[in-house]
């Protein structure tokens, strides 16, 4: 997801450099450095966040290319040691995500511009913005119940219970479920993952973050009833942003964009024949907090059984289902 790097020096022997060696922050955080080797009077620190996306026109698609945040500090030149600086996140900003090659994405940097007739940058150091997503509703760390929902070609019903429904960097997706097969249809296999799903406006950009380890690996049936388990691994990336909506300037301005964040476990069953997928989202909340003790001590003695009862289980609004065949 590219590398963040300490110090970068430029065309002019200049030398700019972070006091932070990961070049992480927060939003509303102040970022600092020093500039040395300075050759020019009229030079500042300019720190922006861009996005890119691509927008949809009658005849061709746009590439757009947004600064949605930018601050800027006025070098003083006061001598010709190193200068130090100091510029300030905004509060409300989106995370980084993605390459520069890829569409969409949010990058920021922290640049020195000369300012000539045409502003200059003649160092550049990217960094990543991470807001920090806070637990505020408790009723939201307890199981999570899904379904049932029904394939009305094969008749098979997907029901599945969560150990929860929001989940930290590094932690572990507890997942039970019951495919109902009354058709005694059969089931090549089923395959679970959690996936990351970026949208702004009409792009729509998805990865998988990781693969489910099941209990019977590619499981192969007909019977009525298949009950199973599998866990799911969150990854401990820096890159990875938490759930998150933003939206940047007004609906008449062109340059406004909403942001969407989104994750969801994907199953994928297999069904008749191998070609046959259906498949089933259903979403979750990831966050960068930590839960507390109790909570994960009440968690785990409420996940040795799956005890899927068909009365206490509601089908999200905001799932997908895609058949494919």
């Amino acid at each position: 997801m590219g590398n963040v790097h300490q110090q970068c020096r430029g065309i002019t022997n200049n030398s700019l450099e972070l006091d932070r060696v990961n070049a992480i922050y927060e939003p509303n955080e102040i970022i600092s450095g020093t500039v040395s080797s300075l050759k020019h009077t009229n030079a500042s620190i300019v720190l922006n966040g861009m996005i890119y996306f691509k927008k949809r026109k009658k005849t061709h698609v746009e590439k757009c290319r947004i600064i949605f945040f930018t601050s800027e500090y006025n070098l003083s030149f006061k001598s010709n040691k190193k200068e130090k600086f100091q510029i300030q996140l905004a509060e409300n900003l989106p995370p980084s995500f993605t390459t520069i090659d890829t569409y969409p994405n949010i990058s920021y940097s922290v640049n020195l511009i000369y300012k000539k007739s045409k502003d200059q940058i003649q160092t550049s150091i990217p960094i990543r913005v991470y807001p920090r997503i806070c637990i505020d509703r408790p009723l939201l760390l307890t199981p999570l119940f899904f379904g049932p929902v029904e394939n009305y070609d094969t008749g098979i019903k997907l029901e599945v219970k969560l150990n929860r429904a929001i989940f930290t960097l590094d932690d572990i997706i507890q997942i039970y479920y019951e495919l109902q097969n009354p058709s005694q249809t059969y089931i090549h296999k089923t395959e679970i993952s959690l996936g990351i799903y970026y949208n702004i406006e009409l792009n729509v950009w998805q990865e998988d973050v990781c693969n489910g380890i099941e209990n019977f690996n590619n499981i192969s049936s007909n019977n009525k009833l298949i009950r199973n388990k599998a866990l799911l691994s969150v990854p401990n990336k820096t890159y990875l942003p938490p759930t998150f909506k933003f939206r940047y300037g007004s609906e008449k301005d062109q340059a406004s964009f909403d942001l969407t964040i989104e994750y969801k476990i994907q199953f994928k069953i297999y069904f008749g024949t191998e070609e046959s997928l259906w498949q089933v989202d259903i979403p979750i909340v990831l966050c960068n907090n930590i839960i507390e003790k109790e909570e994960e001590e009440e968690e785990k003695n409420n996940v040795d059984e799956m005890n899927i009862k068909p009365e206490l289980i509601s089908q999200s609004a905001d799932m997908n289902t895609n058949i494919c065949e």
